[in-house]
C-alpha cells in the first residue's frame, strides 16, 4: 500500500509567548527508557523568532500525545551569534550515553533575508540540552557562504554521516507563488565526521535539480534499510508548492532520484491540502512512521503517516 496518512498530531495553541504558531521540521527519536517517540519541532513567537521544543507520543499509537513540553529546550543565541534570530531542529542521533541534537541557526541580514548555519546541542537525557558552541559546526565555505543547515545525521559503522541543505546563491523570483521575491537556491550535499563535530564535506551535490522549475530542497532525512540508504526530502519549485521527493543510494554519496515512487500527496482539504514537506522517518517496534509538515511550511502543525507494506 505504501504511506497511509494518519492525520494531524500537534499544532501549538498559541498560549505560550515563545510559541504562537508553527511546529516546523518534526525531528523524531525513540526513547526506549521512557517508551515514547520524542518529536522535536521549531516554533515562533509573535516577532517570528524561533525556538525548539518537543512533544512525546505513544509509540504504539503516534497520534496520541502523552506529554507536551511547556518550555523550550533551545533558545536564541547571544546577540551577534549565528543563531540569535532562531533555532529549529534538524535531526537527533544517540551515540553511547549522549544525544546530539543538530539544529539550524538563523541570523537575519540587512541585504539578504537571512543566513542559516548548523549548530549542535548535547544532552544526557534528550530533555535538557546545552549548546556545544557559539559558532556553527557547519560554517560558511567558499561554495556555501550563506546556508549550510538542515542536517540529517546518522552514526554508521563508527562514522558520523550527514546530508544537508547547501545554499549556492540567491535568486529573485517572479512567479505565481513568488512575487518579486529573493529566494535561496539549495542543493543537498554530503559530509562525514569522526566525532560529529568537525565535518569534511564533498563538493559534488548528492541531490541536484531535474528540471528548470526546481530551485531548492528542504531538510533531507536519511536512514539505512539494511545496506541501502534511503532519503526523503522536500522539493521546492518556482510554480508549485513543496512536495516530497525520494532517492536511494548504495554508498551515501551517489543517489538515484525516485520521486515518482512517493505516494504521500496533499489531501483534498484540511491542514495538509496545499503542501507536504520536511518528512522524517523513524522505525519503532518494526513499524515505519513519517512525521511531516503541511500547509505554509508547518504553520498548521505536524502529522504522521505509517508505511503499510
Amino acid at each position: 500500500m505504501g504511506w497511509v496518512k494518519k492525520g494531524l498530531v500537534f499544532c501549538p495553541d498559541g498560549n505560550q509567548w515563545w510559541s504562537r504558531k508553527y511546529a516546523m521540521y518534526p525531528s523524531p527519536v525513540y526513547i526506549p527508557e521512557e517508551n515514547c517517540i520524542r518529536v522535536f519541532y521549531g516554533t515562533v513567537d509573535s516577532e517570528f523568532y524561533g525556538r525548539t521544543s518537543y512533544v512525546d507520543l505513544n509509540p504504539d499509537n503516534p497520534g496520541e500525545i502523552i506529554h507536551i513540553n511547556d518550555k523550550y529546550v533551545l533558545d536564541l543565541g547571544t546577540m551577534g551569534t549565528f543563531d540569535d534570530c532562531g533555532v529549529t531542529p534538524a535531526s537527533i542521533v544517540k551515540n553511547d550515553d549522549r544525544y546530539f541534537l543538530y539544529y539550524s541557526g538563523f541570523c537575519r541580514s540587512h541585504k539578504s533575508p537571512y543566513h542559516i548555519f548548523s549548530g549542535l546541542s548535547i544532552s544526557q537525557n534528550a530533555r535538557d540540552f546545552e549548546k556545544f558552541s557559539n559558532v556553527p559546526v557547519l560554517d560558511r565555505t567558499n561554495l556555501e557562504y550563506f546556508d549550510r543547515a538542515g542536517q540529517s545525521v546518522i552514526y554508521d559503522n563508527g562514522v558520523y554521516k550527514t546530508w544537508y541543505v547547501s545554499g549556492v546563491r540567491w535568486e529573485k523570483l517572479n512567479t505565481n507563488l513568488f512575487v518579486n521575491k529573493d529566494m535561496p537556491v539549495h542543493i543537498i550535499r554530503f559530509a562525514t565526521s569522526s566525532d560529529g563535530i568537525s565535518w569534511q564535506s564533498v563538493d559534488n551535490p548528492c541531490i541536484d535539480f531535474q528540471s528548470e522549475d526546481e530551485f531548492g530542497f528542504g531538510r533531507p532525512w536519511v536512514y539505512k534499510d539494511n545496506d541501502l540508504y534511503k532519503m526523503y526530502y522536500s522539493i521546492r519549485s518556482r510554480t508549485k508548492p513543496y512536495k516530497m521527493g525520494y532517492a536511494e543510494s548504495l554508498n551515501g554519496r551517489d543517489w538515484e532520484r525516485k520521486d515518482e515512487s512517493v505516494d504521500l500527496q496533499v489531501s483534498q482539504e484540511g491542514w495538509d491540502s496545499e503542501m507536504i514537506c520536511y518528512g522524517a522517518v523513524i522505525n519503532v517496534k518494526n513499524r515505519n512512521f513519517m512525521f511531516y509538515n503541511g500547509n505554509n511550511h508547518g504553520e498548521t502543525g505536524f502529522g504522521y503517516a505509517e508505511y503499510i507494506a
